[in-house]
């Protein structure tokens, strides 16, 4: 009987330490630290996260989302995507799934595009999480967007876009530095 107890004992004791979370301790990146501080990187656009509505659904259930890849999570990797920033100036080129609210016509943006002056620019670091958290305003040709990155230490990165005449869509991707070509055409 008492090695019944023991056995049983030392089996609980197994499982509960087996069972226990483990915190794994964020490590800093000091290449993410001086592209931030530098203001001078540059997000590669990987997925497209638009928000799903019924009308976005019902081209889902057309068909014409591409082949693996949902009307929530849209693959765009290596079709050249990007959000830069050098100091308080900002450009973009992304894609726009979703619903426009107000305005646009034939020559108006397809896309989340713009080439300005960051407006507004907060940058803070979450030294807990070794994150960085940017937000700005800037203004397209002819509507107005609201935009939050966080960036993660390993150069993952998540950009939030609201705008004033679209539904709000989110990008994932990495950051990465800008290249010589990139800051002599600024």
């Amino acid at each position: 009987m008492r090695i019944r107890e023991i056995s049983i004992g030392l089996l609980l004791c197994v499982f509960f330490i087996g069972c226990s979370s483990s915190k794994k301790a964020v490590v800093a990146n000091p290449a993410l630290d001086a592209l931030i501080s530098e203001q001078s990187f540059k997000f590669e656009v990987k997925t497209v996260e638009p928000q799903v509505t019924t009308a976005l659904q019902q081209i889902a259930n057309s068909g014409l989302i591409p082949p693996g890849n949902t009307i929530g999570n849209i693959n765009v990797a290596g079709a050249g995507y990007f959000l830069s920033m050098e100091g308080d100036r900002v450009k973009a080129n992304m894609p726009y799934y979703g619903e426009r609210q107000m305005g646009g016509g034939y020559d108006s943006d397809s896309g989340i595009e713009f080439d300005g002056t960051a407006k507004d620019l907060k940058i803070e670091k979450d030294e807990a999480k070794q994150r960085y958290d940017i937000s700005f305003t800037v203004d397209g040709s002819s509507e107005n967007y609201f935009v939050t990155i966080t960036t993660s230490a390993n150069m993952n990165a998540e950009v939030w876009v609201r705008s004033s005449h679209r539904n709000r869509i989110r990008y994932t991707g990495t950051v990465v530095e800008l290249n010589q070509e990139e800051l002599v055409a600024r």
